[in-house]
């Protein structure tokens, strides 16, 4: 009886070296990047699972992350499908995600953030750009007429003049109905200069909730203007005459 116990204590104790050795911390690192294109993506959220410890990958798409060796790590990012891995010794990890198209539908950019678009209490239209270059005109703000509910387009009808465009009235401090035009973060009095065949999308933000964030210069409302980029592929040439 006294040799079982014996064995048994240590199997026991083998059972717990065993079991510590393979929940000892490791050391994780590895680089996330678009499963479509194959980039970098920057400021990913690489976190333990079931605690709030984690981090961040830098200006590569690299992170580095001490965890337990038997612990589940989850990748998330806006716009992309989050994953859990789980780490299973291994000190080397890179995650691809998948773009979350349907998702993204659904996210409105803030100022200082991103909200579900059902739970933004402003008023926010977006229109595409594509929808406006199907209108024959040389500006961009005539092509949004009859596109937004609430806004209103006057064209005065002379060559090259700018149409007018009211969105919260004529009692404003500027004494005017000119709305603030914000060309991928940068502010304009007009837009002009902007071919509407670059318009990527509009986004008309109405109300003073929307377009708080602004100050006074949003006192008749903002435009929000995404132009087009660069993508990966083939080069498309497009031939459009007025």
């Amino acid at each position: 009886m006294k040799r079982i116990y014996t064995i048994s204590g240590l199997l026991l104790l083998f059972t717990f070296f065993s079991t510590a050795l393979f929940a000892q911390n490791v050391t994780v690192k590895g680089k996330v990047t678009d499963a479509k294109t194959g980039e970098t993506l920057i400021g990913v959220t690489v976190g333990i699972k079931g605690t709030t410890n984690g981090a961040q990958t830098d200006a590569n798409g690299n992170y580095s992350l001490s965890v337990a060796s038997n612990a589940t790590i989850t990748v998330s990012y806006i716009g992309y499908t989050s994953v859990d891995v789980p780490v299973n010794g291994r000190t080397t990890i890179d995650v691809k995600l998948q773009s979350a198209t349907n998702e993204l539908q659904g996210v409105v950019v803030i100022g200082y953030g991103t909200q579900r678009k059902v739970d933004v209490t402003g008023s926010i239209a977006t229109v595409k750009g594509a929808d406006v270059a199907k209108q024959a005109s040389p500006n961009a703000i005539s092509g949004l007429q009859g596109k937004v509910a609430g806004v209103q387009i006057v064209n005065a009808g002379a060559p090259g003049s700018t149409p007018d465009i009211t969105i919260r009235g004529l009692g404003t401090i500027y004494g005017n109905t000119k709305p603030l035009f914000v060309v991928d973060g940068v502010w304009y009095d007009n837009i002009d200069f902007l071919n509407p065949q670059d318009i990527e999308s509009f986004s008309v933000l109405k109300d003073a909730s929307s377009t708080a964030i602004y100050g006074i210069r949003a006192a008749n409302g903002v435009v929000l203007i995404s132009t087009k980029r660069g993508a990966k592929g083939k080069p498309v040439i497009n031939y459009n005459v007025l």
